[in-house]
This record gives structure tokens, sequence and C-alpha cells, in this order.
């Protein structure tokens, strides 16, 4: 039987509370140092999480590969180690208990399954892969093998302000929804070198899954669907802007609007080239029948019912379980995390729908009924 978003939300309330509870009580706890396997090093990714996890007291990186030979230096730089021959290597290292997959999203469902048979938990790096399909072979992987996954997806989830927002809007406390509009991406001075810094984000979308829609849309899809669920339809538009996205014809940015029935999300995302001085992008407004929020985690400004607020006094309290953390609480004490393989699925599924909209020009219905990228659809018909 087919959950409503009444049921998500509450199931969702109810296991951030467990999560949050469980890492208060853990504070000051000895904790296990586990061994983790790193596949891939797209676009820095992996080599970010090898210095994360190294410089953790509770994890310490045990083998890498990456195949790409100018990021399997950069890898191999911050592991301070010769890296694996393989990723098949990695994979049966021992002392490894947990995978990360921070490939090229084409990758990772492969990876994803060969971990999971071998028993090895997973820590999936945004994006989460390259089509509906893959999610759900890659959810499948862990259920099968019983084995805990957590979806690495930082940058609105894990802000504490927007962690307080999720978990009090599965909580209920504000009532009806009235509207939404997430304005999410990275902002650029107009001579910023993308082509030689981020080469993969302009990758066909058989590699990539797609352009920034894809690169820094999921971050906004994800919040959304984490707050309200899978949306009803999905309609959307993308743009070519930036002169590097349009030479390989992939999206620098896009616009999303989810129908949820009683109310629309308006999401905008993706990289942006700014005059001046400038932050990246991270604003949020959520309007409840009672009750209207305007964050900007970039700025640091808040407006409550469009009264301005001090942000640190706002912010006060406001703390957020990270990846780490809520795979490492499964593992020890069977918390499943809330960043997980049924939102992560849900999530490309709408991205897959905001594609789809964008190839046919109308709007898409969910649930879908091809698990493939439209983008790559597209290029073999």
């Amino acid at each position: 039987m087919k959950s409503s978003r009444r049921d998500f939300l509450k199931t969702s309330a109810v296991a951030v509370a467990t999560i949050s509870a469980s890492i208060q009580a853990q504070e000051g706890a000895k904790m296990k140092k586990y061994g983790v396997g790193i596949l891939g090093n797209c676009c820095t990714h992996g080599a970010g999480l090898c210095g994360m996890f190294k410089g953790r007291p509770d994890t310490q990186v045990i083998a890498a590969y990456e195949k790409n030979p100018k990021r399997a230096k950069e890898l191999a730089d911050t592991l301070s180690a010769s890296l694996a021959g393989s990723y098949e290597e990695v994979i049966a290292a021992p002392g490894v208990e947990i995978i990360a997959i921070s490939s090229d999203p084409c990758d990772k469902a492969d990876l994803a399954e060969k971990a999971a048979a071998a028993g090895k938990h997973l820590f999936i790096n945004k994006p989460f892969c390259d089509n509906l399909d893959h999610a759900r072979r890659i959810a499948k992987a862990a259920q099968e093998h019983k084995v805990w996954l957590a979806h690495d997806i930082p940058m609105v989830r894990f802000i504490p302000v927007y962690a307080r927002l999720l978990e009090e809007v599965h909580a209920g406390k504000y009532g009806t929804v009235m509207g939404y509009h997430h304005l999410f991406g990275m902002n650029f001075a107009p001579d910023f070198d993308l082509k030689t810094v981020w080469p993969e984000r302009l990758d066909p979308p058989e590699k990539s899954g797609g352009g920034e829609m894809t690169n820094m849309g999921c971050y906004a899809i994800d919040f959304a669907v984490s707050l309200f669920g899978l949306p009803k339809t999905v309609t959307a538009k993308c743009r070519k802007t930036w002169d590097v996205y349009a030479a390989a014809n992939t999206e620098n940015f896009g616009q999303v609007v989810l129908d949820y029935g009683d109310f629309f999300a308006f999401l905008e995302m993706g990289k942006q080239q700014l005059q001046g001085e400038l932050r990246h992008s991270n604003c949020l407004t959520i309007n409840f029948e009672h009750e209207t929020f305007h964050i900007d985690a970039s700025a640091q400004q808040v407006a409550v019912n469009h009264v301005p607020r001090d942000f640190n006094e706002f912010a006060a309290g406001a703390t957020a379980a990270g990846a780490v953390e809520q795979l490492l609480l499964a593992i020890e004490k069977n918390i499943p995390p809330t960043s997980n393989a049924e939102t992560a699925v849900m999530a490309t599924e709408t991205l897959m729908a905001a594609y789809q909209s964008i190839v046919e020009g109308k709007t898409i219905r969910l649930p879908l009924a091809s698990g493939e990228n439209p983008l790559a659809r597209k290029k073999t018909t």
C-alpha cells in the first residue's frame, strides 16, 4: 500500500527525534574506529571525504581508488599513500567496513551493488546517481544485503537552522504549508575557470546524469522531498547561460515547480556568474498559514513574519546530525538514517521528472513510467 505524504512526514519526525536523542546520549562516549574505503574522486569529492574521514577520531581510511589519473593523484596525495589497484581491491581490503562512493554518477549503482554484496555499509556522496533505475538498484542492494546506507548531501539538510526546520515541519509545529521557495547554488566571478577546475561538470548525461540541476539541484530537491515527500507533478525549465556549459550543451541553471496538491514548491538551482562581491546561494522562504520564515543561510539573515531577527539568536540551539553520524548510529544502534535511500530515490525520481519536463516541454505526473534518464534517452532516439 502506497504511503501518503502525512504518513511520510510522521515517520520522518519519529526518525529525526530518535537520531537526535541518540546522538546526545552518545556524546562523550568512546567510539569504535571504523575502516573506510573510498571509491572515486569525481570533482575532488573523494579527496574531500578522505580528508574528512582521516580527521575523525571514529574513522580511518584503509584504501582508496580512482581511475582518472588527475583525480587519482589528488586522492593519493590526500591519503598520503599509494592507491589500490581497483575498486574491487578497495572493497576487499582487510578492515574496510564502510564504502564511501564518490565516483562518476554513472558508476555508483555497480559499485554500491558490489560493496553491499561484500557486506559493506554504504556512504553515497551526492549526487546519488545518474538515473532512477540506478537509484532503485542502489536502494535494493542495501536492502537485500542488509547493510546500512547514508546519503551524503550536506549543504542544506545538515545546516543546523535547516535541519531544525526539517524536524519541526515533520513534527507539525507550524501547521498548513501555504508556499515554498528555495534558491540554491554556487556563484563565481565571471573569470572563474570552471572547465579546468571541474571538467566533470561538462560531461554528457550518460556519465554525469546531467548538468547543474543534477550537481547543485540535488540539494534543493532532496530537501524539498525530505520536507514534503514525492510531489504529484513536476514542471521545469533550464538555462545554458554560462559559455562553457552552453558549449557542452548542458544546463548551468534550472527552475523546478513541484505540485503538492494544495501548494507549490518552487526551486531555483545551479551555478551562476555574478559581478562584484558574492556568496553562494542558499535562501529559503516557507510560508505557513500563521507564520512565515525567510532564511538565508549564506547571508546569515532571517526574518519571521517579515520582521528581521538576529541570525545568531534565531539559530541558537539548532543542531544537525551529519551523514557519518547517522551511518554510525545505524551500525551501532540500528537507528535508520534520515538521509537515506528512500529519500534519495524520491529525489532522483523528481529530478528525472524535471528533465523529462524540459525534454518534452510539458508538466510530468509522478510516478514515472520509465527509470531511464530522459537526457540520455533523448540522445539515443
